[in-house]
């Protein structure tokens, strides 16, 4: 709704609603392509096991008076329990099969939208516009994994193995004398806790609870569903636990053409925030980081991005008959310096953000978890691209110093470190670099000499003008050597093209 008031040159607006999904075939989609409806099976072979023989094999004929040889169907038992063997025993985790279910107390996700602009028209054909805009959407569609770690605790001694794998991380690390831990000792056996440390030192050192879990069922050390589930290694179900959040202001300057000039302006600065970034009709394509607690992933959206700049216009030069320069030239000279154009579209945009993953599984066997905040350097974690030598060899450098944001050598020194065991890290902290690019095209109208309806118009026209890199995201797994080292591109380089075009 609008409103004008006065001079009739303001309009003051305002709106809000609240929209439903639409999500119901999405999922039915998705959960068919993961059913274990169909999963009996039954193999019939034809031909011949001699390659010599199988052209007089063929399935569909094998004699004149004889049907073609017949499919059995399997019988099928139900229910159908999948991935158990056949002495009841799960098998899934161990040998990573996963399963995907709808979550029975789906609900229907909503957002709820709300804006309001000022619009206002300035001297010289110029209309400004400034206008908020907020979106919140709840009980979204998430992806969660009920087969996640769980904080398993042990009834003789009352420890939880959390605390138990975080302790022997804490002595490895220290170079402390490996102590029993109480819930290894009873849950693997005497002797346990020196007996893992000494055997998987790197997996309690890098908070990796899932992949313990899954070394020690998988070698029979503890019974099944001991801290996570044993038959699937992910249950991904889909459920409503997503959130989020959006606010901006958007600012739009607008120059009618006059003059021989037009051009837009519009700056958006805002920010997104969720729990989760996925789209709809995705399988396994995201897990909400913690089904226990949707809080520690709640973070900037893998989409975030604060600040957008665009710039679009056309400008013909003032040359030429009619104009301010030259305006009374002879037509030879008006071919010449008349009838010429300039446009653009110039973009610009903060970076997107991006997380530090660790190679480390401290949630679930599905999400490489983020790194965690070590300290309050913060500048260390912010964008300084550089190459880090002069030979052609030398690598393109994401940090000023990568050490400062982890050093291998001394994990606990630098602004992220590897998760403690049950710990979610920081999810999209780092920002990728700046991106502005410039397109432009000059244009050449030459007026036919017999007709002024025919024309002649030569274009050039220049994509990323500037011949600009945009530096693709580095290497962010900090458990690797390459960590901070940039190796792609994510603009193309300049391209040019010419045209001529007749109109009658």
């Amino acid at each position: 709704m609008g409103k004008a008031f006065g001079d009739r040159k303001t309009v003051i607006r305002g709106g809000g609603s609240v929209v439903y999904d639409r999500v119901g075939g999405a999922l039915t989609f998705i959960q068919d392509q993961a059913t274990f409806l169909f999963d009996n099976s039954a193999t019939t072979p034809f031909g011949s096991a001699d390659a010599r023989l199988a052209l007089l094999n063929d399935p569909r004929f094998t004699s004149i008076t004889s049907l073609p040889v017949q499919n059995v169907a399997p019988k099928i038992t139900r229910p159908f329990t999948p991935f158990v063997s056949p002495d009841g025993i799960p098998t899934g985790q161990a040998t990573g099969d996963a399963t995907y279910v709808l979550d029975q107390q789906f609900r229907i996700p909503y957002a709820t939208q709300y804006s309001f602009g000022i619009q206002r028209e300035l001297p010289g054909n110029f209309l400004l516009d400034v206008s908020y805009v907020g979106r919140q959407g709840r009980k979204l569609f998430a992806q969660a994994d009920a087969a996640q770690v769980l904080d398993f605790k042990d009834l003789a001694s009352g420890q939880f193995m959390l605390a138990a794998f975080n302790a022997v991380r804490a002595q490895i690390q220290s170079g402390a004398r490996i102590t029993p831990q109480p819930w290894i000792e009873n849950q693997v056996g005497r002797g346990g806790t020196a007996f893992l440390a000494g055997a998987i030192p790197e997996l309690f050192e890098t908070g990796n609870s899932a992949a313990i879990i899954n070394v020690l069922y998988s070698n029979d050390l503890i019974a099944p569903n001991v801290g996570m589930s044993s038959q699937f290694a992910a249950n991904a179900y889909i459920t409503s636990l997503g959130s989020s959040s959006y606010n901006g202001m958007l600012l739009s300057l607008r120059k009618r053409f006059s003059k021989g000039l037009e051009f837009d302006f519009n700056y958006t600065v805002s920010h997104s925030i969720d729990n989760q970034s996925s789209v709809v009709n995705t399988v396994f394509g995201g897990l909400v980081c913690d089904a226990r607690n949707l809080r520690v992933c709640r973070g900037n959206s893998d989409f975030d991005i604060r600040h957008i700049i665009n710039a679009n216009g056309i400008y013909e030069l003032p040359f030429g008959n009619g104009r301010w320069i030259g305006g009374n030239s002879p037509r030879w000279l008006n071919s010449i310096i008349g009838g010429w154009a300039v446009t653009g579209i110039a973009t610009y945009r903060s970076g997107l953000p991006f997380s530090a993953v660790t190679n480390s599984f401290p949630i679930n066997l599905a999400v490489d978890g983020p790194a965690a905040f070590n300290n309050g350097d913060a500048k260390a974690l912010r964008a300084r691209v550089h190459d880090t030598g002069s030979d052609p060899g030398s690598t393109i450098q994401f940090f000023a110093d990568p050490k400062r944001v982890f050093d291998p050598d001394n994990p606990t020194s630098g602004a992220l470190r590897y998760p403690l065991h049950g710990e979610n890290g920081a999810r999209n902290v780092l920002r990728g670099t700046r991106y502005w690019n410039v397109d432009t095209a000059v244009v050449k109208t030459f007026t036919m000499p017999w007709s002024e309806s025919h024309k002649l118009k030569f274009r050039w026209e220049s994509f990323n003008l500037f011949n600009h890199n945009v530096f693709a995201l580095p290497e962010n797994d900090i458990s690797l050597s390459e960590f901070g080292q940039i190796t792609g591109s994510a603009s193309a380089a300049r391209v040019m093209q010419f045209a001529l075009r007749f109109e009658f």
